[in-house]
């Protein structure tokens, strides 16, 4: 295999793909890149066995072949040329050169290409187009709140919902849930519910910067992102999502409402003084006033803060994880934010008090055992 192109335009190509190629595996050639070279067009693709992620790149191609190219290696390389026209060659012995005009040459062994498993592929058309700005945002306010707990594998994905009347997007560790919809979309098919595992929608995210729209289509177990020449499929977690609207309570009257930077700011310095186990926070709520409170009893620590709110509902004391709280806190883009309360033992909601256009954003808080 023999081709030139520019090392811009090769690095650009091979960032993305770079992002599943595991950086450490008992299969030597999983830290390889599949490359497959026909007439001008290279194609070239890497997987984790869960994750793949496929790419084209336009080349001045002279022989036509298959190859596996060194990841790291590779990519470190080209990080530190200029941007000048290189020529690759990959011989039948799994050597391949990098050289330029210049005379620099540089030379790497590689795996054989028979070692590399296959990529998966979905044929045929999509189920749905969505603006990648807005599946970049749906991604980014609901994928803190994955569990890490292999335990329970379903809360180590994201829920994907396929609604003819609004796509969600749906997480949650056990102490802590998001759900945010979308309605603006285009969906025609009947409703579907897929478990997508964290990685694949975090690099979904990443590749997803520019401006269009992402295809998704699905095929068995699997699912398809295709961004303009990136396709990225996954390997669907197995298994039933818990029954989120279950959990999602109906009945909390008490509404408090904060100015969303004031609130950040107590709360961030008041932690300061909660314990380093619990990280609880205990939130005092009466009327036109909020109390913000921590004590570590073991450091003799204590802090309160009083910040001005708009309460309607009986005098209420709730613990929260301060950590938790912010987490939240980080993704209301309007100034005040909005907690619907019930009890001091009840599940809290949080809210933005302006919701996007057509989108809906909840965030759920279990509440900590007050000391």
């Amino acid at each position: 295999m023999k081709f030139s192109a520019s090392q811009s335009s090769l690095l650009s190509a091979l960032l993305p793909v770079s992002a599943v190629v595991p950086s450490k595996s008992p299969m030597p050639a999983l830290g390889h890149i599949l490359a497959t070279l026909r007439g001008n067009t290279l194609t070239i693709a890497g997987t984790d066995l869960e994750v793949s992620i496929e790419n084209k790149v336009q080349v001045t191609g002279t022989e036509d072949g298959k190859s596996l190219l060194p990841a790291r290696k590779l990519l470190d390389l080209l990080r530190e040329l200029p941007d000048v026209q290189l020529s690759v060659s990959i011989t039948k012995a799994n050597r391949m050169t990098v050289s330029d005009q210049a005379g620099k040459k540089y030379n790497f062994s590689s795996e054989a290409v028979e070692n590399y498993p296959r990529i998966p592929s979905i044929d045929g058309s999509a189920a749905l187009k969505i603006e990648r700005s807005r599946l970049r945002r749906m991604i980014t306010k609901c994928l803190f709140a994955v569990s890490k707990d292999e335990l329970r594998p379903q809360l180590t994905g994201v829920l994907l919902q396929l609604k003819p009347e609004d796509i969600r997007l749906v997480t949650t560790d056990g102490h802590r849930l998001v759900k945010i919809t979308w309605s603006g979309g285009s969906y025609a098919g009947d409703i579907q519910d897929f478990i997508v595992p964290a990685k694949a929608m975090s690099t979904v995210s990443r590749i997803a910067e520019a401006e269009g729209d992402v295809e998704i289509a699905f095929a068995g177990n699997q699912l398809a992102f295709r961004v303009g020449n990136m396709t990225l499929i996954t390997k669907l977690i197995e298994g039933r999502f818990p029954n989120y609207s279950a959990v999602i309570p109906t009945e909390n009257k008490n509404t408090l409402k904060l100015d969303c930077e004031q609130f950040t700011a107590a709360v961030k310095r008041v932690s300061i003084f909660s314990s380093e186990i619990s990280r609880q926070i205990r939130l005092k709520v009466e009327k036109d006033q909020a109390f913000v409170q921590a004590e570590d009893v073991e450091q003799g620590g204590e802090a309160q803060e009083t910040v001005s709110a708009s309460y309607d509902g009986e005098p209420l004391e709730i613990g929260y994880n301060a950590g938790y709280v912010l987490d939240m806190l980080r993704q209301i883009d309007s100034s005040e934010v909005l907690f619907e309360l019930g009890t001091s033992t009840s599940a809290g909601i949080v809210k933005p008090t302006e919701q996007e256009k057509d989108e809906d954003l909840l965030m759920l808080i279990m509440p900590v055992r007050l000391n």
